[in-house]
């Protein structure tokens, strides 16, 4: 049995175990701290003539540690997965200890039946992230209270439920979400409380049984990709568990208890647990929640995930990147819709935006309006006319991307079209969902644009038909 959770600059020290018969355990520090995640620390003393570290030096002069090892704890065992080098200082001669640094891929808090060499895989993965709660709107806690005639309240009941949540297939996926709880009294000598944990968490398991970490994370990460164009902001994965059957809990008699949850820590997603935490208020506005979407609509972003990903992925990671430059906006989002207007071909009405000459062709500004067309959204007044917007957000694209350009484009009109852009895009994660007919009525109506328009009205500016920018000042005559 593991402990239940580590949290950043916890440090442990402990007794390092490769699996080998004919090598003795080694001490070692482990620490989970913010610029590295998982390291263990592991002294030797670099002198032949003492072989109880020979195969320690091994480990570090060769650059090539065991893969899997556990590492003993008075608080409990860990499994460490997929172990890298991480560097070494040797000190020869005298009474200095050498030093090796280990890097885990992955780190189980808690002990593994079976061969320790046998790679990780886990029958069931659960992942809580930013805004899910919000999103969701899924709760395991529903509570009753009993007031008096005055109001006052005189006893409150709790009912602690299994929430159902929904479920949807991805390939050979089962994806979940659902709420959970968690009852933790806390009393010490003065004082008593109660804590009761009610949180909503993505899990996934595969109907080819078991499977790695790996596996389980694409899967998840398609949803949250979906839920940073919904909420237009970034959003961090904050924990991993894992349920399977070779992770158990024993009584004193070795019988098995239960196959609880088990936290996972990857080398590849700690960074996204050390982000600040969204407030409530950045999570108010999303522009769909998942009842909205539904498991069908949830399915079948899934089923598109593949084709669209040349849309997906750089509008996502703009999104999802805290500090992002105006221009960084604009580029990653105009490429989405590059992509976008690739995949969902010509339409009526387009041609006025191909290029003239010899041979004309699709440009950039027809991509725009494909994504426009798609839409179908009614744009406040400013930016109205199609053609127009579509040619204003290709011009300043290509005005940023390009260097023989000259100077970047005016600030304000980039960030105007940076803020349509976001629009756009995240309007597009939900055409891409096929729930566009529903969630898009109000778009299509000219309401739920109030910030574009408000931004709009404070900068002055208006598009024309050819994709130039005014402003309202350019109408007011000078003084003579």
């Amino acid at each position: 049995m593991g402990m239940r959770r580590l949290e950043f600059g916890d440090s442990l020290s402990g007794l390092l175990i490769d699996g080998d018969a004919d090598t003795p355990y080694v001490g070692a520090a482990f620490q989970l701290t913010l610029d590295k995640g998982v390291t263990v620390d592991v002294p030797f003393l670099s002198n032949r003539s003492v072989a109880q570290f020979g195969h320690v030096q091994a480990w570090f002069t060769d650059q090539a540690p065991p893969t899997n090892m556990l590492f003993l704890t008075s608080e409990g065992t860990i499994s460490l997965f997929d172990i890298a080098w991480s560097g070494h200082s040797e000190n020869w001669g005298g009474r200095r200890a050498s030093i090796g640094s280990l890097r885990p891929a992955l780190t189980v808090l808690g002990d593994r039946d079976g061969a320790l060499a046998d790679p990780l895989v886990m029958s069931e993965m659960q992942s809580r992230l930013d805004g899910l709660n919000e999103w969701s709107r899924l709760s395991a806690v529903s509570s009753d209270r009993e007031t008096d005639e005055e109001g006052l309240i005189q006893s409150v009941t709790l009912l602690l439920h299994r929430d159902d949540g929904i479920t949807w297939q991805q390939g050979d996926a089962t994806m979940t979400i659902r709420a959970g709880w968690y009852y933790s009294p806390d009393q010490d000598g003065y004082g008593r409380k109660t804590i009761v944990d009610d949180n909503v968490h993505i899990e996934s398991t595969f109907g080819s049984g078991p499977t790695p970490f790996w596996g389980h994370f694409v899967e998840q990460r398609k949803v949250a990709n979906l839920m940073v164009f919904l909420f237009g902001r970034p959003l961090s994965f904050r924990e991993h568990k894992l349920r399977d059957d070779l992770f158990a809990s024993r009584m004193m008699d070795g019988r098995i208890h239960a196959h609880p949850l088990t936290e996972i820590i990857s080398r590849h997603t700690y960074q996204e647990r050390r982000t600040e935490v969204p407030s409530k208020k950045d999570l108010g506005h999303p522009i769909a929640h998942m009842a909205q979407i539904g498991a069908e609509g949830l399915a079948t972003w899934s089923e598109k995930y593949e084709t669209w990903e040349r849309f997906i992925l750089p509008s996502v990671s703009v999104l999802g990147r805290p500090g992002r430059f105006i221009e960084d906006v604009v580029i990653s989002t105009s490429m989405s819709m590059e992509a976008a207007g690739g995949i969902l071909g010509e339409c009526a009405g387009e041609r006025v935006t191909w290029s003239r000459g010899r041979i004309s062709r699709p440009t950039t500004a027809t991509y725009v309006y494909r994504c426009l067309d798609a839409l179908a959204v009614l744009w406040p007044e400013r930016i109205r006319d199609r053609v127009g917007l579509s040619r204003a957000i290709a011009n300043n694209y290509n005005d940023v991307k390009h260097f023989d350009r000259g100077e970047f484009p005016d600030h304000d009109e980039s960030y105007v079209v940076s803020e349509v852009n976001q629009m756009i895009v995240r309007l597009l994660a939900i055409y891409i969902t096929g729930r566009s007919e529903e969630l898009l009525s109000s778009y299509r109506e000219g309401n739920n644009l109030y910030m574009i328009k408000q931004v709009l009205d404070g900068y002055g500016l208006r598009v024309d038909e050819t994709g130039r920018w005014h402003r309202d000042t350019d109408d007011v005559p000078s003084d003579q």
